[in-house]
């Protein structure tokens, strides 16, 4: 079975290892030449995976070769999610009918569509699929124990468990191939959240006090979508509980520094997916009393006054 990877970034790098194992040849789909020359040159991703050699069958394609997506059995989509939809438009003749599994962790905005239905859209396929879980990609890539929630119909478990069959990598599913990607939007955003709070935080037990809140508040939202089943998949609390309380999270980080007022690059990729994310989840469950969003998003939109979006949040948990 041959694979192709679009997107030769952190998690692209990573996921493309893992496939390695299981595929004939992986194409590591790249749009800079001079990154296709040099994972090819190197065997290695340089500018997101320093020291790690990838696997020999891997190997780095410009997003101009469409024949190769035509050759491959899955496609794996791993680009940021405001650009999914033109790429995915700009290869559209190649990935028609093809079997593609998103990596994507973001929503689009303003339509609310999730990236699975984007891909959809642009392309015909009916077999587009999902995948989420807890797992940062420089300890995937390394073979570090990881879990990944497989979001598909059962009819395609088997097919793609023998792709990411790994030493490294457990596996759960779920038929909800939307729900397994609103759960990867969700715990960036209560990620944001616990980074603000960090600072007003007196000590574990409070840390955990908090956090239960978080995670409460994702299932009002995660139920409201249809998507309960999904609390304890690696996609629900697994990536909700890696993203919020480890400081390698960016999402986590992007929280911190919004909680010390420190200014914040409008162009960072981040910051535009975490803003996006925000104001499409407060849209899709405006009628519901959620304090965790509501502090995020004030806080987002108006940073200098931080403090008085928590000390609001605090208030509103007091009666929660």
């Amino acid at each position: 079975m041959k694979t192709a990877v679009i997107g030769a970034g952190s998690f692209g790098t990573a996921i493309s290892q893992i496939l390695a194992d299981n595929s004939e040849e992986v194409y590591l789909f790249a749009r800079r030449p001079e990154v296709v020359e040099s994972i090819n040159r190197d065997h290695e991703n340089r500018a997101y995976h320093p020291g790690v050699k990838l696997k020999g069958n891997i190997k780095a394609v410009h997003m101009e070769r469409k024949d190769l997506i035509e050759e491959s059995d899955y496609i794996f989509m791993a680009v940021p999610s405001g650009n999914l939809r033109e790429i995915t438009r700009s290869m559209r003749d190649a990935l028609k009918n093809k079997k593609m599994i998103s990596c994507i962790k973001g929503i689009e905005h303003p339509s609310l569509k999730p990236m699975s239905m984007v891909m959809k859209e642009e392309t015909g396929s009916e077999t587009v699929f999902s995948i989420s879980g807890p797992n940062f990609a420089d300890e995937l890539i390394r073979g570090m124990t990881s879990g990944i929630t497989i979001g598909a119909p059962a009819s395609y478990h088997d097919e793609i468990t023998e792709l990411l069959r790994s030493a490294g990598v457990l596996l759960d599913y779920s038929e909800n191939i939307q729900g397994v990607e609103f759960c990867g939007i969700l715990k960036n955003v209560y990620a944001v959240a616990m980074g603000i709070l960090d600072g007003q935080i007196t000590g574990e037990n409070h840390r955990y006090a908090i956090l239960t809140i978080c995670f409460r508040e994702m299932i009002r939202i995660l139920d409201r979508m249809g998507c309960g089943e999904l609390y304890d998949k690696f996609c629900g609390f697994g990536d909700f509980l890696l993203t919020a309380s480890t400081d390698k999270s960016r999402n986590r980080t992007l929280g911190l520094m919004l909680g010390k007022k420190m200014r914040l690059s409008e162009d960072s990729t981040i910051t535009i997916e975490s803003l996006r994310s925000i104001k499409a989840i407060r849209e899709l469950t405006d009628d519901l009393e959620l304090p965790v969003l509501e502090l995020v998003h004030r806080t987002m939109d108006d940073p200098e006054n931080v403090n008085i979006h928590i000390r609001d949040f605090q208030k509103a948990i007091a009666v929660y």
